[in-house]
């Protein structure tokens, strides 16, 4: 590093990080702009490209790879916790879902921390920005057409050549069991049958570091930062893990993820002063709330033996030989439903909050890495996931140095509510793909994983006992990658990203989300990051 100082600091070169610095640096002023990233820049290596090979990068030197503390309600397994360590963070990682959240979750957030700029209407203007959607003939108050990041339907990609063949028997199956339509998303509700978005061009990846130029950016890779420094409460740098320093005129932005960042704020001296002291670092501001509120989306994989692999349902199979289907994950039908009434009004009295949606399902025509299941065409498989549960994890300080992983206590599956919503929604899986007339000649069972840990599971069906689905929930459910709310807004940092009790010092990152959303995060990410570049960028 030449010049060691600069308007700004960008911690984390990560999905909101690159927004953040491309933003500020191609703003009226042109201030400079310096951007850290931990990991390395993934330009080269041709898998982070494309969708299914940028898969096999989890795990990789891209990816920080956590390792949880054993969850108790999980059968006390350790989880991985898959996050960014690249240039892109976590856009060089993800399977491209580019799905919103429902205007009820925004509008809850905006409520939460008092700020109409963030309610879905105080969304929609950054929603539109970060989006060049595809189809110009859809409703310009819901879409954005020029902004950088194109959006696009499963089945309008390739041209309308990327059609699976169990497309309708799936729409069908769900039809069925009395799933309706919402292929227009009205007014922001994400309830009932939806298409697949994806964040795809030419079948390709476009990571936020490609995106969002960084031309303008002084960008330091392979670049760990150590804390933040001070003059009294005012940020004015960061200190380097080797003890560098680099130091700022206006700001310090901190976008190091859900579970870096609270990690950066305790080693900065903010937040709870006990795990401070414990660990020898100066308390500069406390902060009880720093580390806690952490939330994901908790799913549950299943894969459905096919009756005849030979017809070619399922990537692996001789017969998959269309080359527009192997450019993304193989998907097209998203289900986001509610409880049952009876089921929900045993934890929430307010019929509004009822009809919210809980859970989410998506057919998959490749079995996504399930234990003991081969990608070779006999298999599909589907996601069932939790959208806003209400279990709450923590994550802490292992010691006062950087290179210590965090400590995370995911406490998946811990809420009577979240206990709930998976096995009813488990279950409508299994009706879905096992006794729905579209389905039930296609598919021959559920076949449970196998594998080190996994021995005794049995098939379920749409039978099956409540304790049987729990039981194997409990025992194979996993994260999705979605962690947020450790520097939660309202509680660590105020409407703006500002940090509580510092100055010069912002975080704009999945941690300062409040609440779990149901949708997939990266959509709201990207407008949550051109928000937050604005407003900085008005500060100026």
């Amino acid at each position: 590093m030449v010049d060691l100082a600069a308007d700004y600091v960008v911690v984390g070169g990560g999905l909101t990080g690159c927004v953040i610095a491309s933003r500020l640096s191609r703003s009226d002023k042109k201030p400079k702009v310096i951007l850290v990233e931990a990991g390395s820049d993934p330009s080269s290596n041709p898998a982070a490209a494309a969708f299914l090979s940028g898969l096999s990068l989890q795990g990789s030197e891209f990816d920080y790879v956590y390792q949880s503390e054993p969850v108790a309600n999980t059968a006390n397994r350790v989880h991985t916790l898959t996050s960014g360590k690249a240039l892109g963070g976590g856009s060089i990682l993800n399977y491209g879902g580019w799905l919103r959240a429902d205007a009820a979750n925004y509008d809850e957030w905006g409520e939460i921390v008092g700020d109409s700029r963030w309610t879905y209407e105080g969304f929609k203007p950054w929603l539109r920005k970060s989006e060049h959607f595809h189809d110009s003939g859809a409703d310009a108050d819901q879409h954005g057409f020029d902004g950088p990041m194109h959006v696009i339907s499963t089945s309008a990609s390739e041209s309308g050549e990327r059609k699976y063949l169990l497309r309708e028997p799936v729409r069908k199956s769900w039809a069925e069991l009395g799933i309706s339509p919402n292929l227009q998303k009205k007014n922001g509700t994400v309830t009932g049958l939806t298409e697949m978005y994806e964040n795809s061009r030419d079948g390709m990846r476009q990571p936020s570091h490609k995106v969002y130029p960084l031309d303008n950016v002084h960008v330091f890779t392979n670049t760990m930062v150590h804390r933040v420094i001070y003059s009294g409460k005012t940020a004015t740098g960061v200190e380097l893990a080797d003890g560098r320093k680099i130091t700022t005129r206006k700001e310090v932005i901190i976008c190091a993820g859900a579970y870096r960042t609270p990690q950066l704020l305790m080693l900065s001296g903010i937040g709870p002063s006990a795990a401070l002291t414990e660990q020898g670092i100066p308390v500069v501001h406390e902060s009880p709330q720093v580390g806690q509120n952490l939330h994901d989306h908790f799913v549950i994989y299943l894969a459905f033996r096919l009756r005849d692999p030979s017809l070619g349902y399922a990537l692996g199979s001789a017969s998959w030989q269309n080359p527009a289907l192997f450019k993304s994950l193989p998907w097209d039908w998203v289900v986001t439903e509610p409880l049952p009434r009876d089921i929900a009004r045993k934890h929430d009295s307010e019929t509004e909050k009822q009809k919210r949606g809980l859970w989410e399902v998506i057919a998959l025509y490749v079995p996504p890495g399930i234990p003991g299941i081969p990608v070779d065409g006999t298999h599909i498989a589907t996601s069932t996931m939790v959208l806003c549960p209400t279990s709450r994890g923590n994550v802490s300080i292992r010691s006062s140095t950087p290179n210590d992983p965090p400590r995370v206590q995911p406490n998946y599956f811990s809420a009577p509510l979240v206990r709930d919503i998976l096995i009813h929604a488990t279950r409508q899986t299994l009706k879905a793909m096992l006794t729905t007339g579209p389905m039930k000649t296609i598919v021959e069972s559920e076949t449970p994983p196998s594998g080190e840990g996994l021995g005794g599971l049995t098939a379920l069906t749409a039978d099956a006992s409540d304790e049987e689905i729990e039981e194997r929930i409990r025992r194979t459910g996993t994260q999705h990658h979605h962690s947020g709310g450790t520097a939660a807004m309202g509680k660590v940092v105020d409407a703006e990203g500002k940090v509580l009790g510092v100055k010069g010092l912002r975080v704009a990152d999945a941690s300062i989300v409040p609440i779990p959303l149901s949708g997939h995060p990266q959509a709201t990410l990207y407008a949550m990051a051109e928000q937050i570049a604005n407003m900085t960028i008005e500060d100026a």
